[in-house]
């Protein structure tokens, strides 16, 4: 299971969105922890 299976499947317990938010939210966050700096300016 890659990454992104598994962040979704644990976002799935805790929200109950469709599954293309769900996909764009596990990728941003997988994306973020790849980048691990963020500069929200």
């Amino acid at each position: 299971m890659t990454q992104m299976n598994r962040l979704q499947a644990a976002l799935r317990i805790h929200l109950p969105w469709h599954g293309a938010r769900l996909t764009f939210l596990a990728l941003f966050l997988v994306a973020l922890f790849r980048v691990d700096t963020v500069n929200l300016d």
